[in-house]
């Protein structure tokens, strides 16, 4: 239910135009991101674990270093 947190934020950033944080993500991770919410929400009892377990162990380091920098460049500013 985290993954689909996430993505329910970032979908509130790009509601809100926070085009400045969105900037500092890849477009296609962003994408990625909500179509994992989709899969979870829609497919809750049948979900690939398999899937997922790739998602912490691959996406989320990616994710969390772009989380990071973009606080970093926020608290400088």
């Amino acid at each position: 239910m985290h993954l689909t947190s996430i993505a329910e934020q970032f979908n509130k950033l790009r509601q809100e135009h926070a085009d400045d944080i969105l900037s500092a993500f890849d477009a296609q991770d962003l994408k990625g991101i909500y179509d994992v919410r989709t899969y979870i929400a829609h497919e809750y009892d049948g979900v690939n674990l398999a899937i997922v377990e790739w998602i912490v162990r691959n996406g989320l380091p990616k994710f969390k270093a772009q989380c990071q920098k973009t606080i970093n460049t926020y608290e400088r500013s």
